[in-house]
């Protein structure tokens, strides 16, 4: 494509592929979903007959409850309402993982113009979090990711939490809409300098009337910096922010690579929590950023306390991957180790589990579940609250017990009944994490 391209064609040609390059072509709809429940109104319509607050709600068979949660949205540079688009793509991936999956639409920004769209997905999360009892969602674990205009919003909403001004009076008020953890992919994050980093090539005129960006805050973006500043992630960069992974192809032609590097400089220059993943040779689309012909070249930046960490091809851009982010920023663990432990007995005998985090990530809440061999029945337990229903087994922490630093143990005891043999549970799982089991 060559710079001479009309801005005319390039803002087309833009909104078209912005609109077309979210998953849903990359993976099938979810087979582990056991509930769907689509087109929630999180709030009134505006304007009437209008998609832009609505949500789809995928709700897993499997795994504990009550459920983490993550949120979608679709880019399309701001052009559609219908933004929980391809919700069901990731759901196919993260249902089977034991999370809840919400695919949220927002206003168009033809509809309304900035902030109403952060003001929408704001509204969304108070409504999820106020809803979460209904769906047995946890209210303390809601991750958020999108790409494009839906990585910007996931941006939005990961660093402005505690603003006033972007909360907004929507539907339900009240409710924290603050997230844990977000993950972006190839997101604008300073609008006034998209046109400087646009690709030797050529790319789209940002700085045009027409331009996504300018229809976004309803003004040429350069001649309402204020404005502008307001829209931008970088604004909201700070310290006290949830961790945030972004992911930007180095070929991107519509949103240059170099926004996320600004995020990411901003970000470890206030001492924050990001995980930055850089992609040669990838344009503006996740099968690109995520195409494993790229795995082991791409270059990782991460900045956690001031601490930076340097890599090349040391994270591949793998769904097992972002998986092991969002439950490290949601606080639940990514790996772990549980010793089991019986004493002998003629038809009762006393048991202890201990969970060790081996993860470097701490866990604040647990839950640990396994399954008998046998036909072992929990009498009486301490340290947690133990439930048992046929063979499956339920423990939780009992709140001051909750906390499991990396390298840290918290445990159990229990007593039991039985007959016949009584067998060694074949795997434990800490937070539906399947844990090693190391001999007592």
């Amino acid at each position: 494509m060559q710079a001479r391209i009309t801005k005319a064609m390039i803002v087309g040609m833009a909104m078209t592929m912005l609109a077309a390059v979210g998953v849903s072509a990359v993976f099938a709809p979810p087979a582990h979903a056991a509930q769907v429940i689509t087109d929630i109104s999180y709030a009134p319509a505006q304007p009437a007959g209008s998609r832009g607050h609505m949500l789809d709600l995928y709700l897993p068979s499997t795994g504990i409850t009550p459920r983490p949660l993550l949120i979608w949205h679709s880019g399309s540079a701001w052009s559609s309402d219908d933004g929980k688009t391809g919700a069901d793509a990731i759901a196919a991936v993260f249902n089977p993982l034991g999370f809840a999956v919400a695919g949220v639409s927002v206003r168009s920004s033809a509809q309304a113009i900035f902030p109403a769209q952060v003001h929408d997905i704001k509204a969304a999360i108070r409504w999820l979090r106020a809803n979460a009892a209904t769906y047995q969602i946890d209210p303390n674990r809601i991750a958020i990711m999108g790409d494009s205009s839906g990585g910007w919003l996931t941006e939005m909403a990961t660093l402005s939490g505690g603003v006033a001004a972007l909360e907004g009076t929507i539907g339900t008020t009240g409710v924290s809409s603050a997230v844990q953890v977000g993950l972006a992919f190839y997101s604008p994050t300073d609008f006034l300098q998209m046109n400087a980093q646009n690709l030797p090539t050529g790319g789209l005129d940002h700085n045009s009337p027409a331009s996504p960006e300018s229809l976004l805050v309803g003004c040429p973006i350069q001649t309402c910096p204020a404005t502008v500043a307001q829209a931008n992630p970088m604004t909201y960069v700070d310290s006290n922010d949830p961790p945030l992974m972004f992911l930007h192809g180095q070929a991107d032609f519509l949103v240059p690579h170099g926004q996320s590097v600004l995020l990411y400089n901003k970000i470890k220059a206030q001492c924050g929590d990001a995980t930055f993943i850089s992609v040669p040779g990838a344009d503006h689309m996740m099968p690109q950023v995520m195409d494993p012909a790229h795995y082991g070249t791409q270059t990782v930046r991460t900045t956690t306390d001031c601490t930076e960490t340097v890599g090349t091809g040391t994270l591949n851009p793998t769904w097992a991957n972002f998986a092991t982010f969002l439950r490290g920023g949601l606080k639940m663990g990514t790996s772990c180790e549980v010793t089991y432990a019986r004493g002998s007995g003629s038809g009762t005998f006393n048991g202890s589990v201990t969970m060790r985090n081996t993860g470097t990530t701490p866990i604040d809440g647990w839950t640990v579940t396994w399954t008998w061999p046998g036909n072992q029945q929990i009498t009486s337990a301490w340290s947690a609250t133990v439930t048992q229903s046929g063979t499956q087994v339920t423990a939780r922490d009992l709140g001051y017990n909750s906390y499991i630093g990396p390298g840290s143990s918290q445990s159990f005891g229990f007593t039991a009944s039985f007959t016949g043999t009584n067998g060694i549970p074949a795997q434990f799982k800490l937070n539906d994490i399947a844990c090693t089991t190391v001999p007592a």
